[in-house]
């Protein structure tokens, strides 16, 4: 997830008709938001939602995405097997419930990383397309690619 959004920063920062652009910069705002709500959820932290204005500049918003990955990875490094298994609900499943008429059913604190990597990779995409509409040359962050060139760190 980290070298995905890495690859994608890179690319967005180097358009600068991207870096202008209000929608790519909302869409990434969205994923770090969702990235850092989640781990305030699994470390038990109050949540507390950064609004797309409190970030200056472009590189700001970047940068607490840095924050995201770095303080993730120290959150899996650190949690163990039985932590993972753990039941994990979070407030907005009330919303499910609504809108479904049913009740949101369980899942572990596993299975809410893999939504976090799911979901902000459904955004990438956003940004990717996007990047092409303005101009830009957006990366290829498939998992498989990743795999192939070694498993790279962000860059």
């Amino acid at each position: 997830m980290a070298w995905a959004d890495a690859s994608v920063w890179k690319a967005v920062l180097a358009s600068p008709q991207a870096a202008r652009d209000a929608r790519i910069g909302d869409t990434l705002h969205h994923i770090h938001m969702v990235q850092h709500i989640f781990l305030q959820g699994w470390t038990g932290a109050p949540f507390k939602v950064r609004e797309r204005g409190e970030f200056a500049v472009l590189t700001d918003l970047a940068a607490w995405g840095r924050d995201a990955h770095r303080d993730t990875l120290a959150f899996l490094e650190g949690v163990s097997a039985d932590d993972l298994d753990r039941e994990f609900r979070v407030p907005w499943a009330a919303h499910f419930e609504q809108r479904s008429k049913q009740l949101a059913g369980v899942h572990t604190v596993a299975e809410s990383v893999l939504q976090v990597v799911l979901h902000t990779q459904h955004h990438r995409g956003q940004v990717c397309s996007r990047l092409r509409e303005v101009g830009g040359e957006p990366p290829t962050v498939d998992f498989i690619v990743w795999l192939w060139a070694g498993r790279p760190a962000a860059d």
